[in-house]
């Protein structure tokens, strides 16, 4: 007898199931790559000796002062001036520091393991939405995609990591249905302002959705929050005579005349519209789909309406940051942490909804791992190779045998390692000068004073694209550090940059 031929619907579903199941293998294979390459990209950089990024060995700076019992927040100096951050990032460090030794690998296991726990919490917010373990992994790895896009922050000495996973956790017990909940968050969030002030942004979207699902929840978070946070401020300002709210708000708020609003729109072509569009599209029809919690306005009060939230106020934190002098991808690591999970619970959503179109799903997560694929070999400093540490050790023996004291004025700490005095970073000193206040002026004639008496027997200036210094006044150029080039390179922005160029008192 002849075999009949399938029924075409048959053939369609079939057809559906061997899509589904490609495209699945595709997306966790992708997804394995992209954590795979970020750990082992990250486990060469931890234990790098030197600086991998041109701020990490001011950081590292602020760290010590912690561990030998100095103020971080004092009297500005040519010694040392403090960044404009809150100091629980330094005072986490400087505790991993005690047991790993001074240098730069407590700050960045602090960092490191900041991603690591970041990228857990948000797959398993996916996990708890949609019941699928596959699309709480897949999170996991979208998070670490992210780590081109975000400028490779995810494992060095800055506080970026690690406040991006107390923001995330703040928003952790908001899954949890109990008492405690509004009062975890809310000591979770003042912990994140306590590690970088943009934390400011994300208690609106708590405190509403708090209250849309329990207005005396929202209440409790809302006091708690505010009140805790006051009193931080309050009580660190006192213990510092008053510089902790210099560094924090005042220097800040004098630098806002160099705030340029048309930079905040880079948010949109760079990030939200660019790499991470899918992501955004994403967030923009969940609303639509909102089956979770029913619809109407109690749906405001559920965990997939807070991720939207949320991203939006990082969204909102990312573009003012942009629009800072000097502002860079990193602020735009909160944005990634809560955007990456609504890919996935949009696409349960569409599943649920609609189960013929689950087998395109994970076309929609290929896209977004291919929008944020990037070579690691075309970055500038991103490997630290056996090549960069031996540079770095020339380097060393060089100042190290170098008489007298030795300014660095783009780098912390490298002075310490070769047993040098260390100075503050000049950045950070020039944060200082706009205020055009006592402080600012005490400062400025410090300098002048240091040039105008040889107090250093060399200066040692950058070879950068970034900055740019062609003479220094009562001193003189007299050759260079390293005769190789593009060793002892650290990260600036997406350039690299050096100290090389040796200046003499005249």
């Amino acid at each position: 007898m002849m075999q009949q031929n399938e029924p075409p619907s048959l053939r369609r579903r079939d057809q559906g199931a061997i899509l589904e199941r490609t495209t699945r293998i595709i997306a966790v294979a992708l997804g394995v790559a992209f954590i795979a390459l970020v750990l082992a990209l990250s486990i060469l950089r931890l234990a790098y000796p030197y600086e991998i990024e041109w701020m990490e060995g001011a950081m590292v700076d602020h760290i010590v002062r912690v561990i030998h019992g100095q103020p971080i927040y004092t009297a500005p100096s040519l010694d040392f001036v403090a960044w404009l951050y809150p100091p629980l990032y330094y005072w986490v460090s400087a505790l991993v520091m005690k047991l790993t030794g001074i240098g730069f690998f407590a700050g960045r296991i602090v960092s490191f393991a900041s991603t690591i726990f970041t990228a857990l919490v948000l797959g398993w917010m996916t996990l708890r939405i949609t019941a699928s373990k596959l699309l709480g992994f897949l999170t996991i790895a979208l998070y670490f995609a992210t780590y081109h896009l975000t400028g490779f922050y995810f494992d060095i000495v800055r506080n970026d990591a690690f406040f991006t996973f107390l923001v995330v956790a703040s928003a952790l017990p908001f899954f949890w249905k109990n008492r405690v909940a509004p009062f975890l968050s809310a000591l979770i969030l003042v912990l994140a302002f306590l590690a970088k002030q943009q934390a400011i942004f994300f208690l609106p979207p708590l405190a509403f959705c708090y209250w849309v699902r329990n207005r005396r929840e929202g209440i409790q978070f809302s006091v708690v929050a505010l009140g805790l946070g006051v009193v931080s401020i309050f009580a660190l300002n006192a213990a510092t005579h008053g510089w902790s709210n210099y560094y924090m708000f005042s220097i800040p708020h004098a630098k806002e005349v160099d705030f340029v609003a048309i930079r905040m729109l880079g948010v949109f072509p760079d990030y939200a519209l660019g790499p991470l569009a899918a992501c955004t599209l994403a967030m923009l029809l969940l609303p639509l789909l909102k089956k979770e919690g029913g619809g109407g306005w109690s749906w405001l009060g559920t965990p997939t309406a807070l991720l939207i939230l949320m991203s939006l106020a990082a969204l909102m934190a990312g573009a003012f940051s942009l629009g800072n002098e000097g502002g860079y991808r990193n602020v735009m690591m909160p944005f990634a942490a809560f955007v990456v999970p609504l890919l996935p619970i949009a696409l349960n959503e569409v599943r649920l909804a609609k189960p013929e179109y689950g087998r395109y799903i994970y076309l929609a997560i290929i896209f977004q791992f291919v929008a944020l694929y990037f070579n690691p070999l075309s970055e500038k400093m991103l490997i630290a190779s056996a090549r960069q540490r031996r540079g770095g050790e020339e380097f060393m023996r060089k100042l190290a045998a170098m008489p007298g004291d030795v300014f660095i004025p783009y780098h912390g700490f490298i002075a310490t390692q070769a047993g040098k005095q260390p100075h503050a970073e000049i950045l950070a000193a020039l944060d200082v000068l706009p205020m055009h206040a006592t402080t600012a002026r005490r400062l400025e004639a410090e300098y002048d004073s240091a040039y105008a008496q040889h107090r250093f027997s060399a200066i040692i200036m950058e070879e950068s694209n970034q900055f740019r210094v062609d003479s220094i006044a009562h001193y003189t150029y007299a050759g260079r550090m390293l005769r190789e080039p593009n060793v002892m390179l650290t990260r600036v922005a997406s350039d690299a940059t050096r100290p090389e160029f040796i200046f003499v008192p005249k």
